[in-house]
């Protein structure tokens, strides 16, 4: 989905957003964005095994990120992704 429809279904489910084409299953370390309304911005939040390893604020999507079609949701809490 664009990332205009996946950031509106993430704040709305309280889910993180990726794109699926970045997405890695081996090893399982993952980097997934929280949008925000707050002066943090968009967070950049990475996982490894399940577990979050890293944060930081205000992240920058480049060009090829704000035209792709291919972002998804994630549920940090099960673990599973969501095209929907």
């Amino acid at each position: 989905m664009k990332i205009s429809e996946a950031v509106r279904k993430a704040m709305e489910q309280h889910k993180l957003i990726y794109r699926n084409n970045i997405r890695r299953e081996s090893g399982w370390h993952n980097t997934f964005i929280k949008p925000t309304n707050s002066y943090d911005a968009c967070i950049v939040v990475s996982y490894s095994d399940g577990k979050e390893i890293n944060s930081c604020r205000n992240w920058n999507p480049t060009g090829d990120d704000l035209v792709a079609d291919d972002w998804e949701l994630w549920d940090k809490f099960s673990d599973k992704v969501s095209n929907i």
